[in-house]
């Protein structure tokens, strides 16, 4: 029985290829399941490990500051949808409400937020064929960027490169809480390569999505070129949202 092409290996070959491209003079990248790789947890579960952690240091009930994690979060999100639907939500913003409602100021923010931060890397690892492919563009004088869609704010995700990658090609990170554009959306796009005063014909950009990092980046006149998941990671990634379900439906309870 013939086996199936690996999609992540031909993905990577048309990556490879694009990164070789002498009429191409930026390089852009997703960050989340392209240059850093998550494992099997769900955000659920990052979450909690993340309040169990700060709890400790705040000194206050871990259940009492997950629940309130969560429906914060939800309250950010559902504002983002009705205020700034082309916009994103940005965890320090998230932190310092659940900080408020626990009637605690800036330093108990900045306490989950670090902690949300520091649990996050130890559930990363690189994707060292794309570093090392980018690594030889920059080396060949190619600028190389990130950009997310995220909550985190570019400072973080700076710190999560340094922390998960060490040394790295990266030379500007942009994180749509900073914008208040996102990927999804098509508008951070349009905003980096102006941002980046490039020609978007001139700029290649790599990711997982196929909505986000592909159809809207050609919408942009960028060339995209998709790098999904292996399939086990995939396979993860979809169990992680089948078990997420019913924690997201407590959560709407």
């Amino acid at each position: 029985m013939s086996r199936r092409p690996d999609r992540s290996l031909m993905s990577f070959s048309a990556v490879a290829r694009a990164l070789e491209s002498p009429t191409k003079s930026l390089i852009s990248t997703d960050l989340f399941d392209t240059v850093l790789l998550r494992d099997h947890t769900i955000e659920s579960e990052r979450l909690a490990i993340a309040c169990l952690r700060a709890a400790a240091e705040i000194d206050i009930d871990p259940t009492a500051l997950t629940r309130l994690r969560w429906s914060f979060h939800d309250i950010a999100y559902r504002a983002v949808a009705m205020e700034r639907p082309l916009g994103d939500a940005a965890l320090i913003s998230i932190c310092r409400a659940v900080a408020a409602a626990l009637g605690r100021g800036e330093a108990e923010a900045q306490i989950l937020r670090r902690t949300e931060v520091a649990i996050d890397i130890e559930h990363l690892r690189p994707n060292r064929p794309l570093v090392d492919a980018l690594t030889r563009a920059a080396t060949a004088g190619v600028r190389i960027i990130a950009v997310s869609d995220t909550y985190y704010a570019a400072d973080d995700l700076r710190h999560i490169l340094r922390t998960v990658v060490g040394p790295n090609p990266i030379a500007a990170v942009y994180a749509s809480a900073d914008l208040g554009l996102t990927k999804h959306a098509g508008g951070m796009f349009v905003e980096v390569a102006r941002r980046e005063g490039v020609d978007p014909e001139q700029i290649v950009h790599i990711g997982d999505s196929a909505t986000a990092d592909v159809e809207q980046a050609r919408a942009a006149a960028w060339t995209a070129v998709h790098l999904p998941r292996d399939h086990a990671g995939r396979t993860k990634k979809l169990i992680g949202k089948a078990v997420a379900i019913p924690v997201k439906i407590r959560r709407c309870r």
